[in-house]
């Protein structure tokens, strides 16, 4: 083997060592900000669950802020899949509501702790990131197109205001998932609370009073 063969075969595994050493340290964050929280973590204590040096910490993350964006950033993407893959095409905005809630529980339920983080607004932490804002603008726009469709279809009183209810839709499945979840609630349970309460407060004629 020549030595420039030698040096890129060198340098490919250095590259995936880094690689791995990442994925190991987002693996621990993930661990860690679940079952402790922002606050009580610190970058020793992910160095540490990832079984790296606390050095190693810094040469792919520069604080805690980061690689908590970083985590974020993949809990966003893994439920905006998980949900995307589970809803199909749909008439009414219950019908949609439905499989949405029921997919956003099942994710719930699947990732305990998880649901928070994937829908927190990264930019309580970081006013200048877009990458949480991009996946949870694409994530609201699902509830957004159906409600923009759904009141030119009639079905919603005139004054629901279709984007800024997309994304309060958001914050309440933020907050109430995770709670449902902690109060032992089935996911039928669940969806069906969430479902009426919403249809209630923007559909004209709901059929599941």
């Amino acid at each position: 083997m020549t030595d420039s063969a030698e040096g890129a075969l060198g340098t490919d595994r250095a590259s995936k060592r880094k690689a791995e050493k990442r994925e190991r340290l987002l693996a621990a964050a993930r661990k860690l900000f679940i079952t402790r929280g922002y606050h009580e973590t610190r970058p020793q204590d992910i160095a540490r669950e990832a079984d790296v040096a606390h050095g190693t910490f810094y040469s792919h993350f520069n604080d805690k802020r980061e690689i908590f964006l970083a985590f974020a950033s993949e809990a966003q993407e893994d439920l905006h899949n998980f949900v995307s893959s589970r809803v199909p095409e749909v008439n009414s905005f219950e019908e949609y509501l439905n499989y949405a809630l029921t997919a956003i529980q099942e994710f719930a339920e699947q990732n305990p702790g998880l649901l928070r983080s994937a829908l927190v607004d990264t930019k309580v932490f970081d006013p200048s990131d877009t990458t949480g804002k991009v996946v949870r603008s694409r994530f609201a726009s699902g509830f957004i197109k159906v409600l923009e469709r759904a009141r030119k279809n009639g079905e919603l009183y005139d004054d629901v205001d279709p984007e800024l209810m997309g994304h309060a839709m958001m914050g309440m499945i933020q907050a109430s998932a995770p709670q449902a979840y902690r109060m032992g609630k089935s996911r039928e349970q669940y969806v069906s609370l969430m479902a009426n309460f919403l249809t209630r407060g923007m559909v004209r004629n709901p059929e599941r009073l």
